[in-house]
């Protein structure tokens, strides 16, 4: 069953319904999870990471994930996925559930998300062909074995997205693959600002660029030519 992503008003709702079900963290970073009768949330210092449906996990909720997961069926059966951010899970359990066959593999900086991910998110059968790994993210792209490339790269970390980060992703991407990032402006420089007008690199690309109605958000699409 295809659920809608929820408004800003539904998500309203839905955390004054929550209650508190697991708490994670430091002084500075602080994870919660909470839950009511149908959903499960994970927040992160107040801001909403990721919304679980009980009844279906495979469900794309939050708005932003609606854009940035529509290139998943442009990609071949076996495709090769990279995950930056695992929140939830709720990108892990959309393709366990409609592209099982995709090789994906998930990368996480914070021990407490992964915990808290297994605690509370995770299916009871996990599929060998889904892997999470404990890294940053930039370190892990500059530390890769050399030449190992994807056919999408998902980035949607709750963070900066800095120009070497962009570069490392675009040494990454397949011949006729995808990046796919979602902008948070307001913890970059500028709301304003286009993060990809100072790198020439990806000149020749396809670029497709969205605002989420309604949210500060803002998907970047990039395909890489074939040529």
């Amino acid at each position: 069953m295809r659920q809608n992503p929820l408004t800003p008003k539904q998500l309203e709702s839905i955390l004054g319904d929550a209650t508190l079900t697991a708490l994670s963290g430091t002084s500075e970073v602080r994870l919660v999870v909470l839950e009511n009768q149908e959903y499960r949330l994970l927040v992160l210092n107040g801001a909403i990471q990721s919304v679980q449906h009980k009844q279906y996990p495979y469900a794309l909720l939050l708005p932003h994930q609606v854009p940035m997961l529509a290139v998943l069926e442009q990609l071949p059966s076996a495709a090769e996925v990279l995950e930056l951010g695992l929140g939830g899970g709720s990108a892990m359990a959309h393709a366990r559930h409609y592209y099982s066959t995709f090789e994906w593999l998930c990368v996480e900086s914070s021990a407490a998300v992964i915990s808290l991910y297994f605690d509370h998110f995770a299916p009871e059968v996990v599929l060998p062909n889904q892997t999470i790994v404990m890294a940053e993210a930039q370190q892990w792209l500059r530390t890769a074995p050399q030449g190992r490339q994807f056919d999408l790269i998902l980035c949607d970390i709750y963070a900066k997205v800095s120009q070497p980060f962009l570069e490392l992703c675009y040494v990454r991407v397949k011949r006729g693959g995808w990046l796919v990032i979602n902008w948070l402006p307001h913890l970059n420089e500028s709301e304003y600002a286009d993060p990809l007008s100072t790198l020439g690199i990806f000149k020749g690309w396809h670029v497709e660029s969205s605002k989420v109605p309604g949210y500060r958000n803002r998907i970047y699409r990039l395909q890489r030519p074939l040529g």
